[in-house]
């Protein structure tokens, strides 16, 4: 049977667009493989995060629980020669000898940097009669001692921003450890960091 030429014209138009759906993937994986080689070769490094204060007040800790207002002070440091913005998440973690309370800071902080520039920004956040299952000694010990030791951890998204080239996002954990801070030897409720300038480890937990 001779095909007719609605057939043929059938065959040709199916064709023309698996063509055509052929050449565009093959233009979107080229693209793709451009835009991240122009990326692995700028190579943005992580921002840098520094504590600079940190300040407790309505610190309480009992045989079930524990609670306390934070305010943290963070100098972010943009080390590349792009655009850099960085939004702190709301969601906390602090560690106390060994356990973990998750806490929600009252605003997400949105911070842009310049090239080779840095900023200040404070995070507040509070822990609510958070349970215990048992108050650790070494902690009670501490807080009489007027010293005590905790370690907190931020979320924050990284874009970086080049030119005309898309955007690259990076989600990290920033790992603030080792703070140090010293009560008040009386109400033992309100304390501050003993030192300054205390470095943040960051770790890539995503990114596109």
């Amino acid at each position: 049977m001779v095909p007719t030429n609605s057939n043929t014209t059938r065959c040709h138009d199916n064709r023309f667009y698996r063509n055509l759906i052929l050449a565009l993937v093959t233009i979107f994986v080229l693209l793709m493989a451009v835009i991240s080689i122009a990326w692995l070769f700028m190579h943005p490094h992580d921002p840098g995060f520094e504590v600079t204060s940190l300040s407790v007040t309505h610190f309480n800790v009992s045989e079930s629980h524990v609670q306390g207002r934070y305010k943290i002070g963070l100098t972010i440091t943009n080390p590349n020669k792009i655009k850099t913005q960085v939004v702190l998440h709301r969601l906390i973690c602090l560690k106390l000898y060994g356990q973990k309370w998750r806490s929600v800071a009252a605003v997400q902080q949105r911070v842009s940097l310049e090239k080779l520039t840095n900023k200040s920004v404070k995070v507040d956040f509070e822990l609510r009669k958070e349970p215990l299952k048992v108050a650790p000694q070494v902690l009670v010990k501490d807080l009489n001692k007027g010293v005590v030791h905790l370690n907190v951890v931020l979320s924050a998204k990284v874009r970086f921003q080049a030119g005309i080239w898309p955007s690259m996002d990076k989600i990290l954990d920033v790992k603030c450890g080792d703070l140090d801070v010293e009560f008040h030897s009386q109400t033992k409720d309100t304390g501050r960091l003993l030192s300054i300038g205390k470095n943040c480890d960051t770790q890539n937990t995503g990114g596109t």
